[in-house]
């Protein structure tokens, strides 16, 4: 009997504690980004929200972008725990 091949994972932009599904193919993903970006530069509802997350998109395929990402990432992350660990440690007035 043939075996089916599974499918590779959903790809998926976290943002937040939130998951959206990004388009499987790479032209669906330049797309979507070139379009949020263009969409985030026209005042209106999305408005400035979208730019990020359209560049976001753009940099899943380009590697040092998505290398760059990644260690903005972790440096905001690591400023994030050094401010909180700081601020906890203050004494209340």
């Amino acid at each position: 009997m043939t075996e089916i091949p599974e499918r590779p994972p959903r790809m998926a932009l976290k943002i937040g504690r939130f998951r959206l599904p990004v388009p499987r193919s790479r032209s669906g993903r330049v797309g979507a980004g070139v379009g949020l970006v263009i969409l985030g530069v026209i005042p209106g509802p999305p408005g400035p929200g979208a730019i990020p997350v359209g560049l976001t998109l753009l940099t899943m395929d380009h590697a040092p972008s998505r290398r760059w990402r990644r260690k903005a990432i972790v440096r905001v992350g690591r400023r994030w725990q050094r401010t909180s660990r700081r601020l906890s440690r203050r004494p209340s007035e």
